[in-house]
């Protein structure tokens, strides 16, 4: 019984200074983006992060494009009820609905494959086109005279994108 006592301190260690390890870097790169509060939750909340054999740098890139696409995914799922609602704003969802399906299918698409491919200046791409995309969805309600009901949204994923091409341009 003696000998397990230095065997469970070492395992406990261990897995101690690996979730330490995690919190570091976790930590040290959401200070180094431009919005470190939406950065740490969005990074600790994902199980990736946290994994017995710890995260890289490359794996929070990873999580931050998944909450672009996750966020991109439930402002298109809104768009159908909106417009059924408010139906003065059908023009100007339509093209939010076109620039997000770019978005998820080609500019999450490619920055998820690219990080996958160790190719991250096309990652960095990718997140630069997301917060273009959503700033073309805010103005089609402008442009038509009309206030949008997914501002909010779309700051979020203006938010979350450039936190995503921060963390990115860290592996460049």
């Amino acid at each position: 019984m003696r000998n397990l006592f230095p065997i469970f301190m070492l395992i406990t260690n261990l897995a101690f200074n690996n979730d330490n390890n995690n919190n570091n870097l976790i930590n040290s790169t959401c200070r180094a983006t431009p919005n470190y509060p939406l950065c740490l939750t969005t990074l600790q909340s994902d199980p990736r992060t946290s994994e017995a054999e710890g995260a890289d740098l490359t794996t929070l890139g990873l999580v931050m494009v998944d909450a672009v696409k996750l966020k991109s995914i439930e402002l298109m799922e809104n768009f159908k009820k909106l417009e059924k609602s408010n139906p003065e704003l059908r023009l100007p969802l339509s093209q939010c609905y076109i620039v997000y399906y770019a978005v998820l299918h080609a500019d999450v698409t490619v920055a998820v494959e690219a990080l996958k491919r160790g190719v991250p200046k096309f990652a960095e791409n990718g997140m630069v086109d997301v917060a273009v995309e959503a700033e073309t969805c805010e103005f089609s309600f402008k442009y038509n005279g009309l206030v949008s009901p997914v501002s909010d949204v779309n700051r979020e994923i203006i938010e979350l994108s450039s936190v995503a091409k921060s963390i990115i341009r860290m592996l460049l």
